[in-house]
């Protein structure tokens, strides 16, 4: 069972990744393979660009692309995405996670008889179970969810090579990028997404 302490969103898949690797040798990975096959999605011009060669990166190591992902995402949320503002350019970090009816203010909330997120309780990890819309149609069902925009300014990013002569140099660049991302959306988003759905859950 995997351990997710509360404020922990993502981690990387490190171990996972070269285990299913084509040979296993220690430069081979599953996500090396990702990056190289979609590589023309990256502009010229972004290659040696931080924010737009680390979007590009992201995209590649979750899901849909790689499932599961270079990059695990905690099971309650829904998606951890890295985008660049169409407006400015500046980066931002969107976490989207269903919101059951308990997490809202007893007043508020929908009566019984309308259905909820319902867990997975075949999927359990440390407390955070997945969110499924439930299996019965029959009756209504309000389904909520969030989305959690923060702008990521002041993150210090892994600075790509933007010329790459063999591809474990591409690979090495792409996975200081996630690295560095990884730990500052733990420490930029945990403790709101815990104020959220988390272990303090209501209380933002």
């Amino acid at each position: 069972m995997t351990t997710w302490p509360g404020t922990t969103l993502v981690r990387v898949a490190d171990d996972y990744d070269r285990e299913k690797s084509d040979s296993g040798a220690p430069l081979d990975s599953r996500f090396g393979r990702y990056l190289a096959q979609r590589l023309d999605d990256l502009w010229e011009e972004d290659r040696n660009d931080p924010k737009a060669f680390l979007v590009w990166a992201w995209h590649v190591a979750t899901p849909p692309i790689m499932s599961p992902g270079y990059v695990r995402i905690r099971p309650d949320l829904g998606a951890v995405r890295l985008v660049k503002s169409q407006y400015d350019g500046r980066l931002l970090l969107h976490i989207e996670t269903p919101v059951q009816h308990g997490q809202l203010a007893p007043e508020v909330r929908p009566p019984h008889a309308v259905r909820d997120w319902e867990p997975d309780h075949e999927y359990y990890s440390s407390g955070f179970e997945a969110l499924y819309a439930p299996e019965d149609e029959s009756r209504p069902a309000l389904l909520l969810s969030a989305t959690l925009r923060l702008p990521a300014d002041d993150w210090k990013l892994h600075e790509p090579a933007g010329k790459w002569p063999v591809e474990e140099l591409l690979i090495d660049d792409a996975k200081q990028a996630i690295a560095v991302a990884v730990k500052q959306i733990n420490a930029t988003a945990g403790h709101q997404i815990a104020k959220l759905v988390g272990s303090k859950g209501g209380h933002w």
